[in-house]
């Protein structure tokens, strides 16, 4: 059996992402380029109170995070994003490059889910940055709401070291399943050795307090020695404890992250069951961050004080495009120039939005000024630019020059300059890309590398990488979607409107085929409608036969409104497109080799409902070793900020080349494998199947098979929710979130019938894994129930290969001591602690089942437990090739002595405590997650 090398590269690998995922960089000491960003959908009524808030409270935070760094980190230099909707609000300079979808603090609506109060979004595992921190309008403007969570400036460097540097919470959450507000742990007292009930946390010193019935305000009540949900642990103000930061911050002493470190200031309590513990393998907060690019090897040692933090406000300017395109003989084959020249003309002139800006490059042996940066007024210089993209090819390929002439002419002095490259070749003529690299860097233009075919030049992704940009990838074998998507990419970087006023890709399809009719069907769910735009296009316009028809739920048919002849696209609008089932149809000629693509947006059904949207991306996007460092891919699927959870979402993962079929993923939410956190809305899956190194591309699918619903939050009858963490925690709402988003199911709302779609981006495979070298996945939801004699195990199945393919065994371990359970002692534990052993476990077909299914398994308890003893259960999964899983979660469990004839039957149920297991949840099959929970005190 092969040793846990293979699981622990994996969360070794995931840690070393953090030095190139978060825009900002600490220079000496300091950190610079750091962008809050405000979205469109705040009001600019509160522009003043906004700023001065944020000014206030970084200045304040970058001297609590210079501290809590040892004096090795502040925040020197930030920026302030402005939203280009904002015109009445003073502003420093027009933004560079910086946008709100790359920006590492935003302040946007409410996840209702959260409330007011400051998240990090934080979708990967340990060491892994998050995406961002989000703030609301109400928590920086409304001093007695921020006042619940405690000091704004503690708060932030509590979200800040998520975001930056992958650590997580050192509490529990109430209700959750995994990570409990309290635990039971073994200790030696004045009367022996004794089990004893203590508070979820990490501090260097006990923290004293009282716990307390948040009902009914008295003391806890308490069911086979354990707390029950309503009981909380307050702590005293005054303590003297100083950390650590990750657990309950707002308290004055506590300045400090944890660490292993010997001095009795600083330890940490490795055996908590908390978030922080369990993704980083019990490694202290200061641990995963000293690995990270910030501190590793002594970089930015300590200071003696920071400088004040400079702030410079921005305006988001219009986007400046320029195309970057390749005229090479070799675009000539598989009919790319044809494809590139009908995409850029469709982006030109339908999407590029209004009052942005457009250039154009062309490069084969040398590069060609065609458009200098025009701006996008109307029709006819939509169409000026268009007719500019012809077919006529050249010799030899210098991408270089192409660069260099997008940068020095055309985009310079410009204020956000994007370059959209697309290439199919290897260059062969300088100047290169490694030429001018430094000089794209260094212009500020962000850079979208588009490859065409498997030839096109390795360097690009590096070039994206570095530019902060994107990479798409566009196989020969496309009829255009893939190089459609590419270009939809880009637009990105323009100014973004409010949510409730961007359009959504609500319905896709193509088709190439001997049909002479289609007849099709989409929906309009309630989220959209408005602004609705039906398109058609097609590579020959006689393959049309007949123009396409819009038919309404209630049978009234919609004809053509407009046709483009230049790009033989069909389009035909509704001002507001009643929600049902639509159909449309259109004529064909049955022709080979011809094909069609139907496409619908629209925008929220009006301005006061979110739509539902997607948005999907990889884990890495640079080139990678997949056989080391597996890729994940996500999917984001929400309404507004709300998640929708139960939706069905499939990755469609292209292959290099256009001889494999695509690989099908589907995507889960379900809190387990790679996907960190139940009911998200943030779905995710390793991808595991791989046919050759190379380029693959990711597109993902969401649609509703009957159970999806927006989680509008968990407030209970009585108006308010228990909370753990907050200044005030009886008052206020749940600290959220832990392995589980609770849900209120009276508060849901089902999506209905909706579909959404996004591009993932693409990736380029270096190494590929050969023979069964992936492990299996960790299992997260370990359960344990006891009812004399019979002990009940339940989790979910782990997979062959992280999560996917079935395990070939399990080795189950209980133990009355959780310190002989963890990673670093499972294999040296005392015999008497094996419930199963591995070769047990090959002859019970019930355990070995697909991963994502639920396994249950049930033990005679025997002399394995003695009554009244609180016990601990893991597990670890075993492949064919014999690579391990991490330990599982610890299971908790105790056997109670039977009662007394006069106690009756009821006496005789045995306590099933699963570590604060206090709330139903349940997952629906296929891996949905939904919690069902009428009351959530």
């Amino acid at each position: 059996m092969r040793n846990l090398a293979a699981a622990l590269a994996v969360a070794l690998a995931t840690m070393t992402l953090s030095a190139s995922a978060s825009a900002s960089n600490l220079i000496n000491n300091g950190y610079e380029d750091l962008v809050v960003a405000i979205s469109p959908s705040v009001d600019e009524s509160n522009a003043g109170a906004i700023i001065s808030s944020i000014k206030k409270t970084i200045s304040e935070t970058s001297s609590v995070l210079f501290n809590a760094s040892r004096q090795r980190a502040f925040f020197r230099d930030v920026k302030i994003l402005l939203p280009k909707t904002w015109t009445n609000t003073p502003y420093d300079e027009a933004a560079l490059n910086e946008n709100f979808e790359d920006s590492e603090i935003r302040v946007d609506t409410r996840n209702v889910v959260y409330g007011d109060q400051p998240y990090t979004d934080q979708p990967g595992g340990c060491g892994v940055p998050g995406r961002y921190i989000h703030l609301t309008l109400e928590y920086l403007t409304d001093d007695a709401q921020a006042a619940w969570w405690g000091p704004r400036n503690k708060t932030l460097v509590h979200e800040w070291a998520k975001l930056r540097w992958g650590v997580f919470d050192e509490i529990g959450y109430p209700h959750d399943p995994t990570f409990p507000l309290f635990y039971w742990n073994t200790q030696i007292t004045a009367d022996g050795i004794e089990d004893v009930v203590i508070p979820n946390y990490c501090a260097n010193h006990e923290l004293t307090g009282e716990m307390k019935d948040i009902v009914s305000q008295g003391q806890c009540s308490f069911k086979s020695g354990f707390p029950d949900e309503n009981c909380r642990f307050l702590p005293n103000a005054d303590q003297d404890a100083t950390s650590s930061l990750m657990a309950y911050y707002y308290i004055n002493s506590i300045v400090e992250f944890c660490d292993t470190a010997n001095d009795e200031q600083f330890s940490h309590n490795d055996l908590a069951p908390n978030r922080h513990n369990f993704m980083c393998n019990s490694r202290s907060v200061w641990d995963v961050i000293n690995l990270h690019s910030d501190f590793a090897n002594g970089a930015n040692p300590p200071i003696a004080a920071p400088t004040p933090t400079r702030f410079t406000v921005l305006r988001q300017e219009e986007a400046k495009f320029c195309l970057v395109l390749d005229y090479s003989r070799s675009m000539d084959s598989n009919q790319r120039i044809e494809k590139l020249q009908r995409t850029a003309q469709r982006w030109i002139l339908h999407e590029v939005a209004q009052g942005s800006f457009v250039g154009i490059v062309k490069f084969w042996g040398t590069a060609k000024l065609t458009a200098n940066i025009t701006r996008i007024t109307d029709q006819a210089s939509r169409q000026n630019l268009a007719n500019l993209i012809d077919k006529n090819l050249g010799s030899s390929t210098s991408i270089g020059a192409g660069l260099s002439l997008a940068v020095n002419y055309v985009l310079t002095g410009q204020k956000n300059p994007v370059i959209v490259l697309v290439t199919d070749g290897k260059e062969n003529k300088a100047p290169y890309i490694s030429d001018v690299k430094d000089k794209v860097i260094n212009s500020g233009a962000r850079v979208v590398t588009i490859a065409f075919g498997e030839e096109a030049d390795p360097n690009l992704e590096s070039l994206a990488e570095a530019t902060g940009g994107k990479t798409f990838t566009v196989i020969d074998a496309d009829d255009g979607g893939m190089l459609d998507d590419a270009f939809l990419g880009a637009l990105t970087y323009q100014p973004g409107e409010k949510l409730t006023d961007t359009k959504v890709l609500i319905y896709e399809y193509e088709y190439e085929g001997k049909l002479t009719q289609l007849n099709e069907t989409f929906f309009v769910d309630a989220s959209v409608g408005r602004d609705l735009e039906f398109r058609l296009d097609t590579n020959d316009v006689s393959y049309i036969t007949s123009d396409p028809v819009l038919v309404r739920p209630n049978g009234t048919e919609i004809g053509v409104m407009s046709f483009d002849s230049k790009i033989n696209m069909w389009i035909i609008s509704v001002p507001l497109a009643e929600e049902g089932e639509w159909a449309w149809r259109a004529g064909l000629s049955g022709s080979n080799n011809k094909y069609v693509r139907a496409g619908v947006t629209a925008k929220a059904r009006d301005p006061e409902t979110m739509p539902i949207y997607t948005r999907s991306w990889l884990s890495a996007t640079e080139d990678v070793n997949a056989a080391v460092n597996p890729i994940i891919v996500y999917a984001e699927v929400k309404q507004g900020n709300n998640p929708v959870v139960g939706a069905r979402v499939r990755a469609s993962v292209t292959q290099p080349y256009t001889t494999a079929e695509a690989v099908e993923l589907d995507l889960l939410d379900n809190g387990q494998a790679a996907d960190t956190q139940a009911g998200d809305g943030v779905y995710s899956r390793y991808l595991t199947v791989y046919s050759t190194t190379g380029r693959y591309a990711v597109k993902a699918q969401v649609w509703d098979d009957g159970s999806a619903f927006v989680n509008n939050g968990f407030t209970t009858s009585r108006g308010r929710h228990p909370r753990s963490l907050p200044a005030f925690p009886l008052d206020t709402p749940t600290y959220c979130c832990g392995s589980v988003v609770p849900v209120n199911p009276e508060l849901a709302t089902p999506t209905g019938n909706f579909s959404r779609s996004a591009s993932g981006g693409s990736f380029r495979a270096t190494a590929v894994p050969s023979g069964d070298v992936l492990p299996p996945s960790r299992v997260t939801d370990l359960q344990s129930e006891v009812k004399s004699p019979i002990l009940t195990l339940t989790w979910t199945a782990t997979g062959d290969d992280y999560d996917s393919g079935i395990v070939s065994g399990y080795e189950i371990r209980l133990s009355a001591n959780r310190s002989q359970l963890l990673e670093d002692t499972f294999d040296s534990a005392e015999n008497e602690t094996l419930l199963l052993s591995l070769e047990e476990s090959m002859t019970k077909p019930e355990l070995l089942l697909e991963a994502g299914e639920k396994v249950e398994l049930n033990f005679t308890i025997g002399d394995k437990m003695e009554m009244d003893k609180f016990y601990f259960v893991a597990l670890r999964a075993v492949d064919d090739g014999g690579s391990m899983s991490l330990v599982s979660n610890l299971a908790a469990a105790v056997s109670s002595s039977p009662p007394s004839e006069s106690e009756g039957l009821e006496g005789w149920a045995i306590a099933l405590i699963v570590i604060g297991c206090l709330v139903a949840v349940a997952a629906i099959v296929g891996g949905v997650f939904y919690a069902k929970k009428k009351d959530w005190f």
